[in-house]
């Protein structure tokens, strides 16, 4: 097979990708109207995607130097596609799961590449009824991804109890802050990664995943995070997709933050202490049930911190390199997302204020449109 080489790229520019819903205006559930909204939409349409299911639309932003800069980017594309979707009595709205639509019912967008898939996976894929949250960040030699992405597994979980925001599922309270994240791992290349020795360590394990069929190309590798060589990023993708705009951005400012300290620390020769891999595992499973209200394992595995105090001490540490790097501004989001809550929160609020599920989707729906000016 063709050898995978990293395309190097500007230390930390940074792109996001967000899996958005769309849903009637006046039901609130799920419809599958991508094509339409996308055949109303005037700008950005390359920017603007199918995804498996017909009632998911993408939206990425353009590569960028600053969070600050993604965001405006968002704002603008999503207000676009806001106003496209209204065309079509439909709204977004930014939730992980959908609060009571089911799976059977959607409908899977017609491509060549989703039928393999749901060929090859069956009902696993079929009730794929997901949305997340993508970051990626420019990394300027592959040896230096390999380092960051192993780093990074430690501060998984940190991010997902941070960004979570699917509690419900199919009409029922999971009773999980994050949902989403096991409707995820049941993919058979999903979850979390392995610890890589190098970048030929890594590109071995792909070319054996591919020429033994277990995958066809590198995009079937679901992993919680993982390279992207042809954009030369490390892309995180272990996040539920937050309710706000602010809040992404807040998130992806923290993301950003942490591999500028440890391509710091790699440039310096650090040396890699790595965490044993129940430690993430259990708190990968903590952040998924609790969110940001439980607690995680020490890194040393023998003690406990409050989850709050454990996401606070990473912003703490990666503040200074958030400054250098301009993302100090969207980073200062995250105090606010620990005090007031995250969507995940705010779902189980509202429906406990409403015991509607429909008013939700409503909620998430309104707040994004006056935030973005949709």
């Amino acid at each position: 097979m063709k050898k995978i080489n990293f395309n190097d790229s500007p230390d930390f520019t940074v792109g996001i990708e967000l899996e958005v819903q769309l849903v009637d205006a006046k039901s609130s559930a799920l419809v599958p109207r991508c094509s339409e909204v996308l055949g109303s939409l005037d700008s950005y349409t390359e920017f603007v995607k199918h995804e498996l299911m017909g009632s998911n639309i993408e939206v990425v932003s353009a590569k960028s130097d600053s969070v600050i800069e993604a965001g405006k980017d968002l704002k603008s594309k999503l207000a676009a596609v806001i106003k496209a979707a209204a065309k079509h009595d439909t709204r977004l709205c930014l939730s992980s799961t959908h609060p009571f639509s089911l799976w059977k019912e959607q409908r899977v967008t017609d491509s060549v590449r989703y039928r393999e898939l749901l060929d090859k996976l069956q009902m696993v894929g079929r009730r794929f009824n997901i949305f997340g949250l993508h970051v990626h960040v420019g990394i300027n030699n592959a040896e230096k991804c390999i380092y960051v992405m192993n780093r990074m597994l430690y501060y998984l979980p940190h991010l997902l109890a941070v960004s979570a925001n699917s509690p419900f599922w199919q009409g029922e309270d999971t009773g999980l802050r994050s949902y989403r994240t096991k409707v995820f791992e049941t993919l058979p290349t999903a979850g979390l990664p392995f610890y890589f020795k190098d970048w030929s360590d890594y590109t071995n394990v792909v070319e054996r995943y591919i020429d033994t069929g277990v995958i066809k190309t590198i995009r079937e590798l679901w992993w919680d995070i993982r390279p992207h060589p042809d954009f030369g990023t490390v892309e995180v993708r272990v996040c539920d997709i937050p309710s706000s705009l602010k809040d992404v951005l807040a998130i992806a400012a923290l993301i950003q933050s942490i591999v500028k300290k440890l391509s710091d620390e790699f440039d310096a020769n650090v040396p890699f202490e790595r965490p044993h891999s129940f430690v993430i595992r259990e708190n990968k499973w903590r952040a998924c049930r609790y969110g940001i209200e439980g607690a995680f394992l020490a890194k040393e595995g023998g003690s406990v911190i409050g989850a709050k105090e454990a996401i606070g001490f990473v912003v703490d540490t990666v503040a200074r390199g958030a400054k250098e790097i301009g993302a100090h501004k969207p980073l200062s989001g995250i105090a606010d997302i620990l005090e007031y809550g995250t969507g995940a929160q705010r779902q189980l609020g509202v429906f406990k204020e409403t015991g509607s599920l429909s008013s939700v989707v409503t909620d998430i729906s309104d707040r994004l449109e006056v935030e973005v000016g949709g």
